[in-house]
């Protein structure tokens, strides 16, 4: 987040807001999930665009109703349009990992490779 300011927020330190940080990985996170529950995650992307069609492949409709909303709203292109780069990619998995009360209600088991893979994915969405 080098220098990442928010329109709309006081000025002072860069910041990534909380939900922004959520979105930014969430269509990654997604389809990391999937296997576990694909009848809900195919529903979830049904309550959010209704009129979406399912692709060909389940496990991008979810990602990719969140993406379309995401660029709909303007939240920033990945982690990458907040300022990270893949070399950023270690320390975040570090921080990451030691979020175990967050990591444990996964609905699989993460490793320290799943989150790199995570986020190295998500430094563009689009």
């Amino acid at each position: 987040m080098k220098d990442f300011h928010p329109h709309g927020y006081p000025g002072g330190e860069p910041m990534v807001p909380h939900g922004m940080a959520v979105a930014l990985t969430a269509p990654e996170a997604f389809r990391f999930t999937f296997e576990a529950d694909p009848a809900r995650h195919l529903r979830a992307a049904e309550l959010l665009d209704p009129s979406a069609a399912t692709p060909d492949e389940p496990a991008e409709f979810l990602p990719g109703v969140l993406t379309a909303l995401m660029r709909d709203v303007g939240i920033p292109n990945g982690i990458g349009g907040v300022g990270y780069a893949e070399a950023d990619v270690p320390a975040l998995v570090e921080g990451a990992m030691k979020q175990q009360r967050l990591l444990t209600t996964s609905p699989r088991p993460v490793r320290e490779e799943d989150i790199a893979g995570i986020l190295t994915r998500s430094l563009a969405l689009w």
